[in-house]
């Protein structure tokens, strides 16, 4: 009796730890649950335009890197430049840095890039 329950118990917690691996990424509505706040650029750009917040989104602090944005150094300076948020991440591995990484810069360069025409269509003289 006592086998087959820490049988049962093994089969459990294996299927729970693999869940948890499988259920990393959301597949289905294609958002990776662990980054939703990169899920919609172009949404945020139109919040943040409706705040009057101009700024292009970096994604290295120290460098000011602005991917989508690099060819409109005017407009950055004109408007300014804000880093991509980030939330706290404890002890993270090199693949979540990498993961995170590419996603940050995925978003703010469809966030750059969509501000960009905005603003060109609307502030020409910027």
């Amino acid at each position: 009796m006592k086998r087959c329950s820490f049988r049962a118990l093994l089969i459990l917690a294996l299927g729970l730890a693999l869940l948890q691996l499988v259920a990393g990424q959301d597949l289905i509505s294609g958002v990776d649950p662990r980054y939703r706040e990169f899920a919609h650029p172009e949404q945020d750009v139109t919040a943040a335009i409706a705040r009057r917040d101009f700024r292009f989104i970096a994604v290295d602090r120290a460098r000011k890197i602005v991917p989508g944005a690099e060819q409109y150094q005017r407009l950055q300076m004109v408007y300014g430049v804000k880093v991509v948020p980030q939330h706290l991440r404890l002890f993270p591995s090199a693949s979540q840095n990498f993961s995170f990484g590419l996603r940050a810069r995925a978003y703010a360069e469809q966030y750059n890039l969509t501000l960009a025409t905005y603003l060109l269509a609307h502030h020409p003289k910027s």
